[in-house]
């Protein structure tokens, strides 16, 4: 409840904005299910509540649309009174550039959500554009069907597809903007349109990679495959180790990097964490996933054992639970709201050993820090259909990069002194991997952009792609209105 006078200065800035006349000109335009929140109400605050504190674009209203012509409307309405707007499904963009909008519409997508399989083809499933990664991976498990998703939870779908999306099961099916067959896209000017390989084939190349740019997307067709016994979960064996142990665990996962032939079932996931209960210095937990019923071959688990991990923990679990081994299922700590956060995504090649030892100094200093719940991700997934793919075929610019590596770095919110220092350390840490290696040249996950990485670093450094995706941005989105994340400049 607003009260005295913030209540007072609320409703003065309400009458005169133009989304004072949202119920009397956009209401009537919604569908039944369709709802308009406001400040105070609780619809509102869930719908603007982010996973990240240190993120907050300026939204003084949310439109809960539940069918593709309520974003239509919404849209048509924001151009008319030329207010920004911006789509909201799980909250969890990093970007900065998210703080520019002011005064702004939120588009909240959650009232739009649903998996189902084709009704013309059984190998395709329609997934609609709110539905979170959870409900997607829980809705193709109860048809025996998967394909690559996110490895958190509670994500949205939708817009990590749009930026690439990898995930576990990304060695035997490719990148999860690899498996989307079509799309309904609603435009800057509200105009809804269907986009795949045939029709508006330049828009669908540049959804699948830098997709945040050109639309709202509404619903997908989206390739799924046959649960088979091989293919079945994952077998899991979760080490934990002293950072003594740091160069002979990497050791290990670069020589599966360089493997010839690099098993598809493998994945290994690292994570650097502080747990002064068990040591005062870094721990590092070491993931191996091996797709199927298991076990994991000898091979990649006994150099490990070798080694005298602190502990060692197996299980065989299904989608959600190699989510959940991450602390990424809804109740995990990686899904949790309220916190400040800031990623910085480092694209590699390989474990640049020094780099590391380097990095893992650096998380040595957060144990009695307000930073001492960050974690550094150390992601290994399976590349063998990612790589078999044409570079050239998408908008996604790191096709040939083997790693990806970003400090998660969590911290208390409000601060704006402390926003600035994690900024700080953040950098440190990026600079940090980049050490020696990939010529100094930044290759940046979009998904988990912080906002200060060049054009070029997380859309591609050929020129031809940069210059594909500006003409891509002057045809369909001339005036900007979707450059709240990660925007192409032209």
């Amino acid at each position: 409840m607003f009260k005295g006078a913030l209540a007072a200065n609320f409703i003065v800035n309400i009458a005169a904005s133009p989304i004072a006349s949202l119920n009397k000109d956009l209401r009537p335009l919604l569908s039944q299910n369709a709802a308009i929140w406001y400040p105070g109400s609780e619809g509102f605050s869930n719908a603007t509540n982010r996973w990240s504190a240190d993120t907050s674009p300026g939204i003084d209203v949310v439109v809960s649309v539940a069918a593709e012509k309520d974003v239509q409307a919404t849209i048509k309405y924001a151009n008319a009174h030329s207010l920004p707007f911006l789509a909201i499904n799980g909250g969890h963009g990093t970007s900065s550039y998210l703080n520019n909008v002011k005064s702004g519409i939120g588009i909240h997508m959650r009232g739009l959500k649903g998996v189902s399989l084709s009704a013309l083809n059984s190998s395709q499933a329609v997934i609609l554009g709110g539905t979170l990664s959870r409900e997607v991976i829980a809705g193709l498990e109860s048809f025996k069907k998967q394909s690559t998703t996110g490895g958190c939870d509670c994500t949205g779908f939708t817009a990590p597809m749009l930026g690439g999306g990898h995930g576990w099961l990304q060695g035997r099916y490719g990148l999860m903007t690899d498996n989307l067959v079509s799309a309904r896209v609603v435009l800057a000017n509200g105009t809804a349109i269907s986009v795949d390989a045939t029709q508006h084939s330049d828009l669908y190349w540049g959804l699948r990679g830098a997709g945040h740019n050109f639309g709202i997307v509404t619903s997908v067709n989206y390739q799924v495959y046959d649960t088979t016994p091989d293919t079945d979960g994952f077998a899991t064996a979760t080490f934990t180790f002293t950072q003594d142990k740091l160069e002979a665990v990497f050791a290990i996962a670069n020589s599966w990097l360089a493997a010839k032939n690099r098993p598809t079932e493998l994945t290994h996931y690292g994570i650097f964490t502080n747990n002064a209960a068990v040591d005062p210095n870094p721990l590092i937990v070491f993931l191996v996933y091996w797709q199927g019923p298991g076990p994991i071959p000898a091979q990649y688990t006994d150099p490990l054992r070798a080694l005298k991990p602190v502990s060692t923990a197996n299980a065989h679990v299904d989608l959600l639970g190699a989510n959940a081994n991450t602390g990424a299922s809804l109740d995990g700590p990686a899904c949790a709201h309220g916190n400040g956060r800031q990623t910085f995504p480092v694209d590699l090649d390989s474990w640049d050993l020094g780099n590391l030892r380097s990095v893992l100094n650096i998380f040595a200093g957060f144990s009695s820090s307000a930073l001492k719940d960050s974690v550094m991700l150390l992601e290994g997934f399976a590349t063998n259909r990612v790589l078999e793919i044409d570079p050239a075929s998408t908008a996604y610019a790191s096709r040939g990069s083997q790693l990806l590596a970003s400090p998660l770095l969590t911290y208390p919110p409000g601060n704006a002194t402390l926003d600035s220092e994690v900024a700080a350390v953040g950098k440190r840490i990026r600079a940090t991997l980049l050490n020696g290696s990939e010529g100094g040249r930044l290759r940046a996950y979009v998904n988990y952009a912080n906002g200060d990485e060049s054009q070029e670093s997380v859309y591609g450094y050929e020129e031809w792609r940069l210059q594909r995706l500006r003409a891509l941005k002057r045809a369909y989105d001339p005036e900007g209105r979707f450059n709240f994340y990660e925007p192409i400049k032209v």
